[in-house]
């Protein structure tokens, strides 16, 4: 009497393997491109709430604020006059995050009056580009796509 074995032979394994393959291959760029778009909206949020906090503080407190965009370092540093040379708070840009421009700029916040506008844009390894403004009058952020430049 014969016995049957139950069981997966080896052919069967490896196209099973390569179908996987397969679809990892296809699915990865825009795997890739979906988690790209997915750090530029963090990076514009966390930049927004940032800039927003560092206002907060300022009226709060009611002491002045330089607020310092530096695109080679890639951050945004607040200095008050008790911070001294070193930044009082930092927000680095996560990796594949740039800020656009050339030279650092900065913004000095004083408390009673109203902010001047800051505007940040953003851009991720892919190209895609938001903008970050904040309102003088109100004060509230708002978050832009910008077009994307080749």
């Amino acid at each position: 009497m014969k016995t049957r074995r139950a069981g997966v032979t080896l052919i069967e394994m490896m196209i099973v393997v390569m179908i996987i393959a397969v679809i990892a291959g296809v699915s990865f760029p825009a795997l890739t491109s979906g988690l790209a778009s997915v750090r530029l909206s963090s990076a514009s949020g966390s930049t927004a709430s940032f800039l927003t906090a560092a206002m907060n503080r300022v009226e709060r407190r009611e002491v002045a604020a330089a607020v310092v965009i530096s695109p080679k370092e890639n951050q945004v540093d607040v200095f008050t006059a008790a911070s001294g040379n070193k930044p009082e708070r930092s927000l680095h840009m996560p990796a594949g995050i740039s800020i656009e421009g050339a030279e650092p700029r900065r913004v000095l916040l004083q408390p009673g009056g109203t902010f001047p506008r800051i505007t940040l844009v953003l851009r991720n390894e892919k190209g895609s580009r938001r903008s970050v403004r904040i309102d003088p009058a109100t004060g509230v952020p708002e978050i832009r796509r910008e077009e994307e430049s080749k």
